[in-house]
């Protein structure tokens, strides 16, 4: 008889730490609001910080502006602090511009603000040559700036040959400089022998600097048995060095 005693204990020992067990279980899937909840094994108590935890839960989501928010389970201090979150998160879109900026949602007192920052964008804008440059919203002052950079990228653009070059709008003064510059790169691509060179555009003293600078590069084509060389534009001299750099080359590879 206490052997049967015992085992009873025990089973019922097992079977209550089962139950117990599940029910905590079920108690943190119901306070994590998680679709496997079962409301009706919750005791009055559990219900009540079941259902806190969820408003709690609700409150977070509106805050940050979630979809799943549900508005109508808010208080009336909770909506309230809602909708500051929510100006204070449009001001901030407002005053940097974003597309998502509700302009109607925004406060008279931050009015000044976001109205001097999207000014100060678009002269931003306007002073980079960007296609959303507002021309008409800019003032005198900021009118001559904007054209003096304009100026300037065109200056820019012309020096370094760009296809974007306005010639007709340079100054006697930066047409000068925009063809010195133009001339100082002519002479580079001439001396490193590239097909944007225009010969016609040197002077006398920069065509003899660029035969010789032509000059040594056959020299050193020759000398490195490149077939590029034309043996025929070799002094004396040099056709002896590069004749006894091919016997090199052809000792060094064993003859063949």
């Amino acid at each position: 008889m206490f052997r049967i005693l015992l085992l009873l204990l025990i089973t019922a020992s097992i079977s209550f730490s089962q139950v117990t067990d599940a029910t905590r279980r079920n108690l943190d899937r119901c306070l994590n609001g998680l679709s496997s909840c079962d409301l009706s094994l919750l005791t009055p108590a559990e219900l009540t910080s079941v259902s806190a935890e969820a408003k709690k839960r609700n409150f977070a989501k509106c805050m940050g502006r979630n979809a799943t928010c549900d508005p109508s389970r808010l208080t009336k201090k909770e909506a309230a602090l809602v909708e500051a979150e929510y100006r204070r998160q449009n001001t901030e879109k407002c005053l940097a511009g974003a597309a998502t900026c509700d302009p109607v949602n925004v406060d008279a007192k931050d009015l000044p603000r976001i109205r001097e920052g999207a000014k100060q964008r678009n002269l931003e804008h306007c002073l980079a040559g960007a296609a959303n440059c507002d021309p008409l919203a800019l003032s005198q002052s900021d009118q001559k700036a904007v054209k003096g950079a304009a100026q300037r990228r065109n200056v820019e653009s012309c020096s370094n040959g760009l296809p974007n070059c306005s010639p007709l709008d340079l100054s006697p003064a930066d047409l000068k400089a925009v063809e010195a510059a133009r001339h100082k790169r002519n002479l580079a691509n001439c001396l490193d022998g590239l097909s944007t060179c225009d010969p016609l555009l040197l002077n006398e003293a920069e065509t003899a600097e660029v035969a010789n600078a032509v000059h040594r590069r056959n020299v050193d084509s020759c000398l490195a048995g490149f077939t590029t060389c034309d043996p025929s534009l070799l002094n004396g001299p040099e056709a002896a060095q590069v004749t006894a750099a091919a016997r090199q080359r052809k000792a060094v590879s064993g003859g063949k």
